[in-house]
């Protein structure tokens, strides 16, 4: 039975520079004060181009724990992966590409294959949900932090 994976992209051309978004991005420790249900992000290990982070996440009734790896490529994108919990295959992949006037292309696909189990259909709708919104909620934060400047 071959397993489907779920599958979000999302782009948009945004005000602030790449260096912002990429700063933002990898500030996955503040994840939980704007993200909807993320309730921690600890960096448990991190050197200049990859991080070892653990996550808490909880989704109405779900609570979910996970390890994951953030790649680190200098301004221009960010991988995210895990195999660990829910997730038999998790790939968040952030692109940002620089734009005129100091603005950027900032893109995201989500790609998850989630672990066979009672949990599997409730956890597919909450995430296919919250992965629809992802950008919208970073632009949010990005304004918040960088409009004043």
């Amino acid at each position: 039975m071959v397993k489907m994976a779920m599958r979000h992209f999302d782009s948009k051309h945004l005000p602030y520079s790449c260096r912002q978004w990429f700063a933002l991005v990898a500030d996955i420790e503040s994840y939980p004060a704007f993200l909807p249900g993320w309730s921690s992000a600890r960096i448990l290990q991190s050197d200049k181009s990859q991080l070892q982070v653990e996550q808490h996440l909880r989704l109405g009734p779900l609570d979910l724990h996970f390890h994951s790896t953030a790649r680190l490529e200098n301004c221009t994108r960010i991988l995210i992966t895990s195999s660990d919990g829910p997730f038999r295959n998790m790939s968040i992949d952030w692109r940002f590409a620089p734009l005129p006037e100091n603005h950027c292309e900032v893109s995201v696909e989500i790609i998850l294959t989630l672990q066979a189990g009672l949990l599997k259909r409730p956890l597919e709708q909450a995430l296919g949900h919250s992965s629809g919104q992802l950008l919208r909620l970073f632009e949010q934060r990005a304004r918040a932090l960088y409009s004043g400047l």
